[in-house]
């Protein structure tokens, strides 16, 4: 029990210098995830008005020719009229006629709000170009610091890591579990050195005859107060 409770020792150890690593990062990680995910919400946001501007730019055509048929159609029922011969078909132009001119009010109606959204749409495109080219500008940057975080700290966590699996294959199961829930729900230690009669984790007093018994380390003893796994260190404990 000696041997595994020193192990669980070790094992804390490794993972608070594993910890110490990850803050040497910082927000580095999360920073580089939120550019990331703003540079993708902003490709996405310009594709879609690039869409959008290339059905209004069709849509524009097709009102353009709308037009120009219309003002064609108005032209030529114009001569029509001069060669009516009876009240029907007189009525029968006219109503051409009117309906031609209302769809061609229509047409210039929607032509000019089409202009309007195009403009706006265009003048929106430039902008999220803008947005994209600092982000991506961002992103590089902080993508080049973490890049070099992580190799000036990658072999240290490769042999650490490596360290913390050869302990976990090698310790009870269910102790690892206990382990790894109570550290994480304390702020990453799981394990605390008994020091001057109080736990190494949250500093509570430890009766005496409990003391005792941990620092014989026949079995496994925990923190009533924090619930951390108690180990006695002859370095660190008195």
């Amino acid at each position: 029990m000696q041997k595994t409770l020193y192990s669980l020792l070790e094992l804390q150890e490794i993972d608070n210098r594993l910890d110490e690593l990850r803050e040497e990062r910082g927000d580095l990680p999360l920073i580089v995830k939120e550019l990331q995910e703003k540079l993708d919400s902003k490709i996405q946001e310009m594709e879609k008005n690039q869409e959008t501007l290339k059905n209004a730019r069709l849509r524009h055509r097709e009102l353009e020719l709308i037009i120009e048929d219309s003002r064609e159609k108005l032209s030529k029922f114009e001569e029509q009229l001069y060669q009516v011969k009876t009240n029907k078909e007189y009525d029968a132009i006219t109503a051409e006629t009117d309906s031609a001119k209302d769809q061609l009010n229509k047409s210039e109606t929607e032509l000019l709000e089409i202009d309007e959204d195009m403009e706006a749409l265009e003048e929106s495109i430039h902008s999220i170009e803008a947005e994209i080219g600092k982000l991506e500008q961002e992103l590089s940057e902080n993508k080049e610091e973490l890049e070099q975080t992580l190799n000036a700290t990658a072999e240290e966590e490769n042999l650490l890591r490596q360290e913390r699996e050869i302990i976990i294959n090698k310790a009870d199961p269910q102790l690892i579990k206990t382990y790894e829930l109570v550290r994480e729900a304390r702020g990453g230690q799981g394990v605390a050195i008994v020091t001057n009669g109080v736990c190494g984790g949250c500093y509570s007093y430890i009766p005496p005859q409990k003391i005792v018994e941990v620092k014989k380390m026949e079995k496994i003893y925990t923190c009533e107060i924090c619930g951390r796994i108690l180990v006695w260190d002859e370095i660190h404990s008195k």
